[in-house]
């Protein structure tokens, strides 16, 4: 398949528009981690910059690989480079400010208060901020969820 082609499929189905693709096509595009409804980012210039990232050797989700370099669609608020960026900043301190409460809580759990409070109070904030960078779209779960059910099976 040619890159127009996985760009044109691509595109259509970040916009959650229908592809009207070939079992083969949908085979060899299933290493491309594109979203339905990433209308804010899938622009056919950075989802062609992605499928070569891709093809160069990057695992990273589409939605990870634009906020990771700045790419949106400038027609959108919010979607400049300087714009992305500063709202990337914004969600990072979020991620340490939750993290450093509930991840430090379950790590003071889960290693039964033998280390100091402020030690993982610190350690969860590096923590959630690893997780968040990793995959942003689950922040949710794995800033507040997963620390909660982690500190009540391992904290016991």
């Amino acid at each position: 398949m040619t890159k127009s082609r996985k760009v044109e499929l691509l595109y259509n189905k970040a916009r959650g528009q229908g592809m009207n693709a070939t079992p083969q096509e949908l085979k060899e595009l299933a290493r491309y981690m594109v979203g339905n409804g990433e209308g804010n980012y899938a622009t056919k210039r950075n989802i062609s910059a992605y499928v070569t990232a891709v093809d160069q050797g990057s695992h990273r989700s589409f939605y990870d690989w634009c906020i990771d370099n700045g790419r949106g669609d400038r027609r959108r608020k919010g979607g400049s480079a300087k714009e992305i960026r500063e709202d990337e900043k914004t969600m990072s301190f979020a991620a340490i400010f939750m993290g450093w409460l509930a991840w430090g809580i379950a790590i003071y759990w889960i290693l039964h208060g033998s280390v100091p409070a402020g030690e993982c109070a610190v350690a969860g904030a590096v923590v959630s901020l690893v997780i968040y960078k990793l995959k942003r779209e689950w922040a949710g779960i794995t800033l507040f969820i997963l620390p909660i059910v982690l500190a009540v099976i391992f904290g016991r």
